[in-house]
């Protein structure tokens, strides 16, 4: 704060001059054995910066690798699950969560050192649910031995040194993406599609997926930014719509909120834009909120799309949401899609959802496609010409 108060070269010579001294007075709180880790680490001296290969690896892609490892994690291959972590977090040691995935899979191996070692990790990471730490049935083969006894021991100091957590609401600004037609007319009204991303996803990547595909149609795009950042991965920005805890109180809150941001941004919407009708479209954890869009907030949308997506949860007692809501709420149009080969569901899931809403008298279109967890251009077209048909 000092520095920022002093005027122009002589402010940038301060703040160089201080953390110059915060540099060297740290490093001599580290330990020579540390000191080398952080030599292997970097490592430069060793990379040719003008090989035509050298930043390769800067175009890896992490999604693909996340689900295969969650895959073979599923099918109890708990080697090949270990191999794709480790491809993971070797380009990002802040993945806290494939880092104790990691660990998982050392559990199931029996290899207590390697999974202590890998939680150690995730915790300097920032992994903190120390009560799925304690109990899950992944470090069973393990529990019992010395070197898992002693980190359970470390687990008290580390809960106390984090203090409590305590939640308040409070209001931000938070992105929503927007993409006109090209012959956009003030004079003319337009649908709007507005797509939520999945968990770990961004508006950035939803708005470049539906435009990839409809980009010349009539037609308005939208995508928000769910609240809470989620998947510290290989590169760009991650959220969630759900917050990222257990705490089963805290959902009952926070689901509100986050669909109550989700009416924000289309009401936002209709006041800027002629919009003739609004289609609220989920991707996967996004599809549980286009949902509870469509029911709580009742004549908001003309059609909810769901794209591998789950249904909301009713009658549990974290739910915000009533089998009777659902049944006698406002029909709107639905559309539900499923990738034949999508890992993160069981099949049949989405089928079920669409029957169930049927039952309920709603009209619901229902696709298989071939694919997996993704939302494909073809699909996307779909979608467009299921919305304009009357």
């Amino acid at each position: 704060m000092i520095a920022n108060n002093l005027p122009g070269r002589l402010a940038v010579n301060v703040k160089v001059a201080v953390l110059f001294f915060v540099f060297i007075v740290s490093m001599s709180f580290v330990s020579p054995a540390e000191k080398k880790d952080i030599r292997i680490i970097a490592g430069y001296e060793k990379l040719d910066p003008l090989d035509e290969k050298a930043v390769d690896f800067l175009d890896l892609e992490y999604e693909p690798l996340r689900l295969r490892a969650n895959r073979f994690a599923a099918e109890r291959k708990y080697f090949e699950a270990a191999q794709c972590f480790l491809g993971l977090v070797q380009f990002n040691r802040n993945d806290s969560t494939s880092i104790y995935n990691l660990a998982c899979c050392y559990g199931r191996l029996r290899k207590a050192d390697l999974a202590v070692k890998s939680l150690v990790m995730a915790v300097r990471a920032g992994f903190r649910d120390f009560e799925l730490l304690k109990r899950d049935p992944d470090f069973a083969a393990v529990r019992d031995t010395p070197e898992f006894m002693n980190l359970l021991a470390r687990v008290p100091d580390w809960e106390d040194s984090r203090g409590e957590a305590l939640y308040i609401k409070t209001s931000k600004l938070l992105e929503l993406r927007i993409k006109l037609p090209r012959k956009f007319s003030a004079s003319l009204k337009y649908p709007l599609l507005i797509g939520l991303h999945g968990n770990g996803g961004n508006p950035e990547q939803m708005l470049a997926t539906m435009n990839q595909a409809l980009k010349n149609e009539a037609l308005i795009l939208a995508a928000p930014q769910g609240a809470y950042a989620n998947f510290p991965q290989l590169r760009g920005q991650h959220f969630s719509w759900e917050i990222q805890t257990r705490d089963r109180e805290l959902w009952k809150i926070a689901d509100p909120l986050a669909i109550e941001n989700i009416n924000e941004a289309v009401q936002l919407l209709l006041k800027k834009y002629p919009i003739s009708e609004v289609y609220i479209l989920g991707f996967s954890q996004g599809a549980a909120y286009a949902f509870l869009s469509g029911f709580k907030y009742p004549g908001l949308a003309a059609g909810i799309i769901s794209i591998g997506g789950l249904f909301p949860e009713t009658e549990k007692e974290y739910s915000i949401l009533a089998e009777a809501e659902i049944a006698n709420g406002k029909k709107f149009r639905v559309f539900i899609a499923q990738g034949r080969n999508d890992p993160s569901f069981p099949p049949g899931t989405a089928a079920r959802n669409a029957e169930k809403l049927k039952k309920y008298g709603y009209e619901v279109e229902y696709q298989e496609y071939e694919g997996g967890h993704e939302i494909s251009p073809e699909l996307l077209k779909k979608i467009y010409a299921w919305m304009t048909k009357k």
